[in-house]
């Protein structure tokens, strides 16, 4: 992606935070930089360069507060893109999008009817447990539901003859159908006294994304592109157990991932 075109793509994503955040502290909803976005924060007092996407995450009960009252108290200029406001929406996650704007990514279904610049945001459900059986059992199960899901939506890519052949025997199934029954299966630990949060629509692993829900709470602010947001209390702790001890420390070339998406459009013009 051109440079000039990646710090347009930044800022489209900066407005969209901006708005989501008045929107949580309006309703008093919390929410926590993460992922990339949070390394950033930390380390570069905003985006990561080569970084092309933000992430965010909230408390479940906070997260689905969130998508409703947001489908109706969003400015104008934003979709909601979510099970609830499309039927061919594979992913457990909110993205925030801007609308009359393209962000088509590599893996993006032909169905996906709202392909806009975007945001993350993951939902925290509860943990009563980070070891045993069931635990471990849940997160495999999860993973394989939302893998299915993907291949559902996606079903014009090539498959192998045992994923057509999946495929073809549930093919009455809706997506829909499995989009609500993976939900509720993340949501099945409804104790707010679970000491942990897992946030099982992370591209880490369940394993690594459970932890101490005293690592979240409560938060604490800091800058990101010259604003104050939300990040968790134990924010190091929190960086060194996704990306390790040298969180601090730049990354060689080859390991500067971005999403390299296939088309994106800003205001009425296309760009590669």
């Amino acid at each position: 992606m051109q440079t000039n075109v990646l710090e347009q793509v930044k800022r489209v994503e900066l407005s969209i935070l901006v708005d989501v955040a008045a929107l949580c502290d309006k309703h008093d909803l919390t929410y926590y930089l993460i992922g990339g976005t949070l390394l950033g924060a930390i380390r570069h007092d905003g985006f990561i360069p080569w970084d092309d996407d933000i992430d965010i995450a909230m408390p479940r009960k906070d997260f689905e507060t969130f998508q409703k009252i947001a489908q109706t108290e969003l400015p104008e200029s934003l979709f909601l893109h979510y099970g609830t406001t499309d039927p061919d929406y594979y992913l457990p996650i909110i993205k925030i999008k801007k609308n009359g704007t393209i962000f088509e990514e590599q893996s993006a279904s032909s169905s996906i009817k709202h392909k806009g610049i975007f945001i993350d945001i993951f939902p925290l459900d509860n943990a009563t447990k980070n070891t045993g059986f069931r635990f471990h059992t849940k997160g495999m199960l999860i993973k394989q539901i939302k893998n299915y899901l993907f291949l559902k939506i996606n079903q014009e890519k090539q498959l192998s003859p045992w994923k057509k052949a999946i495929l073809n025997l549930t093919k009455p199934i809706p997506a829909s159908f499995v989009f609500q029954l993976l939900t509720k299966y993340m949501q099945t630990e409804t104790s707010e006294d679970a000491p942990f949060y897992v946030n099982y629509g992370s591209q880490y692993g369940y394993k690594k994304q459970t932890v101490l829900k005293e690592m979240y709470d409560a938060p604490s602010k800091t800058t990101f592109e010259g604003q104050l947001f939300k990040i968790p209390r134990e924010t190091p702790q929190l960086l060194e157990r996704i990306y390790g001890k040298n969180y601090m420390e730049i990354p060689p070339a080859s390991k500067r991932i971005t999403h390299n998406p296939k088309r994106i459009q800003l205001n009425e013009e296309c760009m590669a």
